[in-house]
């Protein structure tokens, strides 16, 4: 038995931390609320801020453990990357997770290695942005380290700027700043992979459909292991390319695109696992690989072998459909086909995080949808047919 110490504890830490429990291993979990949902699946809970890099490093050398580790959460990867080195445990390296969660050191990064990104500027002044606004016409703004779209707005006038970009900054953890960029039209597409003894192997591609309302958030994200219209193969290679060039060692990780004026521009990059049990439950779907297993080995300096990475094959047919809800806005008198939902046969994982009483609004950044449900099957026209079904039958109610 080793010890394992997961930062965060949110519910997106849970399968990691059961994981975890089911190698046999002893958990230690470190999040900031003391009723933390990963809480009750660890040995010992510790409530500290997940920014808190010293505060964790306090924890690590209370329970000395052989391995830190985190997912689905950006905030976290700098300050594991940091408790490793504190303790001279096996990580991806401190600078390494500052390039992976500071947007514009990645986009320099990307800049230097010829690998296609808007265009850009680092802000703390709005007037810093208006050049790049006159030249574009429209452009996004968004902190320089935050998660969950938090702090993400589309801007096409300098009234617009001036009214969001101090939320922008609000959201920016290591320096008060905002990244101001090109916008380009086009879909945008996630692309998810893992590192074993640092060689990269994509293992499964979505692309999204946005809120109409909130156009930086995805609505819909639809995996398949190709496209009619888009080169995947392409977009496997790209990604593979930025990944091996930044030397990560081990770890999974998740990258998002927008294909616009021929070709794949890179938006984010990130030395972790996509959200939404993202990783923990579409990932193996689609690849049929346990990228948990891959990461709590590679973590803990046990020799890993890549060769049935090297030899995989995608099931041809197989697909995932996950949709957030968009019940609208109110106040919830009822919610309506949970029941139903739960007895699809295409179920692979869901939550709704609301609860009568509640008051919907728009949600202004990821973390704030109102839920969501996984399908997947052999089928894509039977997926999207479940899709719409479940869509129709969970409804919310309001007073």
């Amino acid at each position: 038995m080793k010890k394992i110490m997961v930062v965060a504890g949110g519910d997106w830490q849970v399968a990691l931390v059961k994981k975890a429990k089911e190698m046999g291993h002893y958990v230690i979990c470190s999040n900031l609320y003391k009723d933390s949902p990963a809480f009750q699946y660890a040995d010992a809970c510790e409530v500290a801020n997940v920014l808190d890099k010293e505060a964790n490093v306090r924890i690590a050398q209370k329970y000395q453990p052989d391995a830190v580790i985190s997912d689905q959460s950006d905030i976290a990867v700098p300050t594991v990357a940091y408790v490793n080195e504190a303790l001279g445990l096996n990580g991806i390296g401190y600078k390494r997770a500052c390039l992976f969660t500071n947007k514009y050191l990645l986009r320099n990064f990307c800049k230097e290695n010829q690998i296609p990104i808007p265009d850009f500027k680092k802000c703390r002044h709005p007037e810093d942005a208006w050049e790049l606004l006159d030249q574009y016409g429209t452009i996004i703004i968004k902190p320089l380290d935050s998660q969950s779209s938090r702090g993400v707005f589309t801007v096409r006038c300098r009234e617009d700027l001036l009214e969001h970009y101090r939320e922008s900054i609000a959201y920016s953890n290591t320096e008060k700043a905002f990244l101001a960029e090109e916008y380009l039209e086009g879909d945008e597409f996630t692309i998810d992979g893992l590192v074993v003894n640092g060689q990269h192997f994509p293992l499964c591609i979505s692309i999204k459909e946005m809120y109409t309302a909130c156009p930086n958030i995805s609505k819909v994200q639809v995996y398949t292991t190709h496209h009619s219209r888009y080169d995947y193969d392409l977009l496997r290679s790209i990604n593979r390319e930025l990944i091996m060039a930044t030397g990560l060692p081990f770890g999974l990780t998740h990258s998002e695109y927008k294909f616009s004026k021929g070709k794949f521009y890179l938006i984010e990059a990130g030395a972790r696992g996509g959200g939404s049990n993202l990783s923990a439950k579409i990932v193996p779907f689609m690849s049929g690989v346990d990228t948990y297993d891959y990461l709590i080995k590679s973590a803990l300096g046990e020799k890993v072998s890549s060769a049935e990475l090297e030899q995989i094959t995608f099931p041809e047919n197989r697909c995932v459909i996950m949709r957030f809800f968009d019940f609208g806005t109110g106040i919830i008198k009822e919610i309506k086909g949970k029941k139903e939902l739960e007895k699809s046969q295409f179920l692979i994982d869901y939550q709704l995080e609301i609860k009568e009483g509640d008051e919907l609004k728009q949600p202004e950044y990821g973390r704030l949808r109102p839920g969501h449900f996984i399908i997947g099957a052999n089928s894509f026209q039977e997926l999207k047919e479940e899709a719409d079904r479940i869509t129709d039958t969970v409804k919310v109610i309001f007073s």
